[in-house]
């Protein structure tokens, strides 16, 4: 078992050393003072007990030689005066009448002492003799003596001592660390008060003017860090551009605001505000515009509603807000038409020196009717929000239950559309185009096809539009280009040409810069030549970005890839932008042949877009020919490239390369 050692304090410690470091060396000087003085004594004892003898010797001489009886008795009386003589003797006195001894005695009779004998004489005659017996316990009386006066010189030293070292062990070592603790526990608990006051210029002093230099280090770190709480607190409850609550703060307030609307027994809407055309004025003005959009759009909604209700900016160009007190729907309704009508309004954005306008699609779900917890009714209000921009944007709709049908329908198509992808259950059509002043197949349009394990073969009108709201067009457009050369390749290595082949592609695809990338792998890998392949676009997609689309078609221009505008005339069409990018071809959409050539405004449509294609020497192509006066009305009109039901129905890859297959033999026979 090990031993150790009590736990001190510093005071105790320091008076323990104290008492030890004073008593322990007193004790030294007492025994070493015993030895020396014990010393120093002895000679002087023998030296005065030899002059005490001579001094006796002399006083007995005369009443020895007169043999004076009462002169001995007074001399011995005489000589035991002397405090160091115990006892006299005088012998062997010259007796003129018998034997005469003479002596006295002082000390106790159990007392040691010392015997000295001494001749004495008178004129060199013995006369008698002399015994003196002197105290032995003179020296230790006298060292005891010495003793007593060490041991009240060394008390009051010490004791001096300890009072000394005690007053100056306060002052200038326990009073300053008992300080320090004070300071040291309110560094610890942060209290504010003042700078302890450190005069003493020594360690303890130092180290409390070092103690008051990191008392302030730390009030400052302290400061900084509850800055840095308080931005990251608002950081993470606030939006960092508009200032509104985030989604996480906006929660909470959705919770108390919904536990007072409950208990009295009231109502809210939530409102889930989406921007619309937000990404055109980012992308044209620049994200420094966006953000003044944003936070200008924020201020307005704060300033439409009432101080009761509640902005929440949750990503991007999108908005919560909640109603409180909403009352019924028609309330809630004058109050969405009237944000409308706030976010609708021209902004000047000063920073872009420039105005932008927006509309918004908002979405309303009623507490506690569509939902009693804030993510089912911010799920519900999102809903009605899409809802309203399938409606033409710019509106707002309410929330309603076949939207939660519509959704799981929309959801199953994505996920059964990203498993056809993955599972090759993708093919493609391919319907041909003729060149009716020879009745010659002169290209083919490559339209997608989903051949569903269940439902079994679907057009694209079913899953396109899902695909480009999902992002999936992507990699639908990347297979279709993949297969189209693929299925281009292989008829040429028959022996088989179907003229130029055409794909769609999506405008999220063209804005891909990698998009010419792609297609010169593509026709490296299955050598497709220089003006076998057409890219068709929309008007919107080739116009709506008018700077990168050039530099796109200039690159595609470079690998030898024609480009059609499909549906012409149905978008946003703009000669200038044509003149500029001069596509090869412009394709006449159906809705303008349908009903040719009885309606006079299609008559007109068509002959205009025709002259502005051979005006400009662009190829003009006729899509939806179903009768042959349509046929024969459109070549009239010098629009000899049609295709159409008429003319063959989209086709699988084989039927079509049976149908090059009769036509090349028709062309040998």
């Amino acid at each position: 078992m090990q031993l150790r050692w009590p736990s001190l304090s510093i005071r105790a410690t320091v008076l323990a050393a104290i008492v030890f470091g004073m008593v322990l060396p007193a004790l030294v000087v007492l025994g070493a003072d015993n030895y020396v003085s014990r010393a120093a004594h002895e000679p002087l004892v023998q030296r005065n007990r030899a002059a005490v003898l001579v001094l006796a010797t002399a006083v007995v001489t005369e009443p020895a030689w007169t043999l004076s009886e009462e002169g001995l008795q007074a001399a011995a009386q005489r000589i035991l005066n002397e405090p160091s003589v115990c006892a006299v003797e005088v012998r062997d006195l010259q007796p003129t009448q018998g034997p005469l001894a003479i002596s006295a005695q002082r000390c106790a009779p159990g007392l040691p002492v010392v015997v000295r004998d001494a001749p004495v004489l008178h004129e060199g005659q013995l006369v008698a003799n002399l015994r003196l017996s002197f105290d032995a316990t003179e020296i230790d009386q006298l060292v005891a003596q010495r003793q007593g006066i060490m041991w009240w010189l060394v008390a009051a030293q010490v004791v001096v001592g300890v009072v000394v070292l005690l007053g100056v062990l306060s002052l200038r070592l326990l009073r300053p660390i008992h300080r320090l603790k004070q300071q040291a526990s309110t560094l610890a608990a942060r209290e504010t008060m003042p700078a302890l006051v450190w005069r003493q210029r020594d360690e303890l002093g130092q180290l409390g003017q070092h103690l008051n230099t990191v008392r302030a280090r730390i009030q400052e770190l302290f400061e900084e860090l509850e800055a840095k709480n308080s931005q990251l607190s608002k950081m993470a409850m606030y939006d960092h551009l508009t200032g509104l609550p985030n989604r996480t703060l906006f929660r909470e307030l959705f919770q108390h605001e919904a536990a007072m609307a409950r208990r009295q027994n009231d109502s809210c809407a939530l409102l889930f505000i989406d921007l619309d055309r937000f990404k055109a004025v980012n992308d044209s003005m620049g994200h420094a515009a966006g953000d003044e959009l944003l936070l200008g759009i924020s201020q307005r909604l704060t300033a439409t509603l009432r101080e009761s209700d509640i902005v929440c900016r949750v990503s991007g160009d999108e908005f919560l807000v909640l109603l409180t007190q909403a009352g019924q729907s028609e309330q809630v309704s004058i109050t969405v038409e009237r944000l409308l009508r706030a976010i609708q309004a021209p902004m000047l954005l000063p920073r872009a020196a420039s105005t932008a306008q927006v509309s918004a699609s908002i979405g309303i779900a009623l507490y506690p009717a569509d939902g009693d917890d804030f993510e089912t009714l911010a799920r519900c209000a999102d809903l009605a929000m899409y809802k309203s921009k399938d409606m033409g944007k710019g509106r707002y709709c309410f929330y309603q239950p076949d939207l939660d049908i519509a959704l799981r329908s929309r959801l199953e198509l994505e996920r059964e559309l990203r498993q056809a992808i993955a599972n090759h259950e993708l093919l493609l059509h391919y319907q041909p185009v003729f060149d009716m002043r020879s009745a010659r197949l002169v290209g083919c349009e490559a339209l997608v096809r989903w051949l569903h394990p269940q439902r079994g073969l679907l057009m694209p009108g079913t899953f396109i539009q899902t695909a480009e709201e999902t992002g999936l067009i992507r990699e639908l457009g990347l297979w279709t280009l993949d297969a189209a050369c693929a299925q281009l390749a292989s008829w040429k290595a028959a022996g088989l040409h179907p003229g130029r082949v055409a794909v769609n592609v999506s405008a999220l695809q063209f804005r891909d810069q990698r998009l010419p990338q792609v297609l010169h792998t593509a026709m490296q890998t299955y050598d497709i030549q220089s003006g076998e392949l057409e890219l068709e676009l929309t008007e919107s997609t080739l116009m709506s970005d008018t700077e990168t689309a050039q530099a796109t078609v200039a690159s595609l221009r470079e690998l030898g890839v024609a480009l059609a505008i499909d549906d012409f005339g149905t978008g946003y069409s703009s000669l200038s932008y044509i003149k500029r990018l001069r596509p090869d071809k412009l394709k006449i959409d159906r809705s303008f042949v349908k009903d040719l050539p009885t309606d006079a405004d299609d008559r007109a449509l068509t002959e205009a877009i025709v002259s502005i294609a051979q005006a400009l020497s662009i190829t003009v192509v006729a899509e939806g020919v179903e009768t042959a006066v349509q046929r024969d009305y459109l070549l009239g009109l010098g629009c000899s490239l049609q295709q159409g039901y008429l003319l063959g129905r989209p086709m699988a890859a084989d039927r079509l390369r049976e149908l090059m297959a009769d036509a090349e033999s028709a062309a040998l026979a």
